[in-house]
């Protein structure tokens, strides 16, 4: 696994982890404005999921096309998906 891969992994992790976060405020809301705060914290850290998912998708593609003139990585590639 390359290591733009990893820390994409580390980013898309630690998205997750606020998106929960943020998740978590909404169902105790303290006031309006804290309520609003939340909501629009949630939104953006699920845009941000969704591009660092794509920049994921997009490094792996060019990992598996690079991968594809040598067998043996492609085949190791698949084993660590499963």
């Amino acid at each position: 696994m390359s290591e733009q891969l990893e820390v994409l992994g580390e980013i898309l992790a630690r998205l997750i982890r606020d998106k929960e976060k943020f998740e978590k405020l909404l169902e105790n809301p303290v006031d309006a404005h804290s309520d609003e705060c939340a909501r629009q914290a949630l939104a953006g850290t699920e845009l941000l999921i969704g591009d660092v998912n794509r920049q994921i998708e997009k490094v792996t593609a060019a990992e598996l096309e690079a991968a594809s003139d040598s067998e043996p990585q492609l085949a190791t590639w698949f084993r660590i998906i499963e």
